[in-house]
């Protein structure tokens, strides 16, 4: 009942096809291995880069600007769109992050049971 009362109040944003074309822009490039992802935290810009595509976008305020070394696309959309781009940007990294900790996760425990089995050989 609350969330239906949230909805009829507060829709949530369906983007037109501009925007949808935008938004499948960013989560490809944010899905590709060799995409880095990188955010200022002081201004809250966030920047994907692709360098072997050849793609860069850059996430500021309520603006986003695609461009390759011919072209640049630069959009202003409301705040509800701005914080859907926000939010596949944030779980990609989120995404990230969750596997390089994984990685270093299995390497202390590989650490871990190196250092036993040493201990356990010098006895």
């Amino acid at each position: 009942m609350i969330t239906w009362l949230k909805q009829k109040l507060n829709p949530p944003h369906k983007p037109n096809d501009k925007e949808q074309l935008v938004l499948d822009v960013i989560e490809t490039l944010c899905g590709k291995s060799d995409t880095d992802i990188l955010m200022a935290p002081l201004s809250g810009r966030y920047y994907i880069v692709n360098k072997r595509l050849e793609y860069w976008v850059r996430i500021f305020d309520n603006g986003i600007t695609i461009t390759n070394h011919k072209f640049t696309f630069s959009y202003t959309g409301i705040p509800k769109f701005h914080g859907i781009v926000i939010e596949i940007v944030e779980k990609a990294i989120e995404k990230s992050r969750d596997e390089f900790e994984a990685d270093i996760f299995q390497n202390e425990l590989e650490l871990l049971e190196n250092i036993v089995v040493n201990i356990k050989s010098k006895q």
